[in-house]
């Protein structure tokens, strides 16, 4: 038997294809009118806009590693055109020059920052000479960070995702530095103990150096652990996970429960690995 066309017949499926292309004709039409008279902003204006945006849905729901208060970035951002923006942890210049005591940044050296938040350390860095690999998990505060990068036409390259162990095969083979500020606890939140562990001597064999910083005091940070819990736990986490790792202290800060800054030198962890 033949086909056949039977003139004068509309099937369902041409009736639901006439609708379709009607309705996108409409909404090329509604968009064409909205660009006609809206102003048009430049790139730049959009940037800025879109990081303003989001600063003001931060605090709004509370979120591992970012700042409880409304409107709060969680560090302050690095360039003068923000300054006016409230920050939850103000004191980072004191940190950054501890870090550089140690860390002499030469041209296209890499460096890791995981939980950059909006970036200080990563723009900061970013300005020395190095590129910089940004982790942030918080999608508010990563497109905050992301549109500076884009704005400033800067190195510092953000990924949205959370840092575990599947993560650790994106990564690059050597870093200059990693940095591991004021996170390490919520790995360990995510992971566990073990997990962590696992993840820092992965770190450790991929870095010249690692800057690790964690809370010291029970009663400091949203997560608790008796890892935290004073110095001593930390050093002896840290001489158990990497054993041969010279751990240096470089600062303390007193005003967030004792969060004490360390600087590892992984080659003795490499060598004794």
């Amino acid at each position: 038997m033949s086909n056949s066309i039977v003139l004068g017949k509309t099937t369902p499926g041409a009736i639901a294809h006439v609708r379709l292309a009607v309705l996108q004709r409409l909404q090329r039409l509604k968009t064409r009118l909205f660009r006609a008279i809206a102003k048009r902003r430049t790139e730049e204006e959009e940037l800025k806009r879109r990081i303003l945006s989001r600063v003001d849905e931060l605090g709004r729901w509370y979120e591992d590693g970012n700042s409880d208060l409304m409107a709060h970035t969680y560090h302050p951002i690095p360039f003068p055109e923000f300054e006016q923006i409230k920050c939850h942890r103000s004191e980072v210049e004191s940190r950054l020059r501890a870090i550089l005591t140690r860390l002499n940044v030469q041209e296209g050296d890499w460096v890791l920052d995981i939980g950059a938040n909006v970036g200080f350390f990563s723009f900061s860095l970013e300005r020395r000479g190095a590129i910089v690999e940004a982790y942030e998990l918080n999608s508010a505060t990563f497109e905050i960070g992301a549109a500076l990068s884009k704005l400033y036409k800067t190195r510092v390259l953000y990924l949205n995702q959370a840092f575990n162990r599947e993560a650790l095969s994106y990564l690059r083979p050597h870093y200059k530095a990693i940095l591991l500020l004021s996170v390490f606890h919520w790995i360990v939140k995510q992971e566990g103990r073990e997990g962590a562990a696992a993840i820092l001597r992965n770190l450790a064999r991929r870095a010249d150096m690692i800057f690790f910083e964690v809370p010291t005091s029970s009663s400091d940070g949203m997560f608790q652990d008796e890892l935290f819990a004073s110095q001593e736990a930390v050093a002896s986490f840290l001489r158990e996970t990497l054993p041969g790792a010279a751990c240096d202290e470089l600062a303390c800060d007193d005003e967030w429960g004792g969060r004490l800054l360390v600087c590892i030198d992984c080659g003795g962890a490499r060598d004794a690995a």
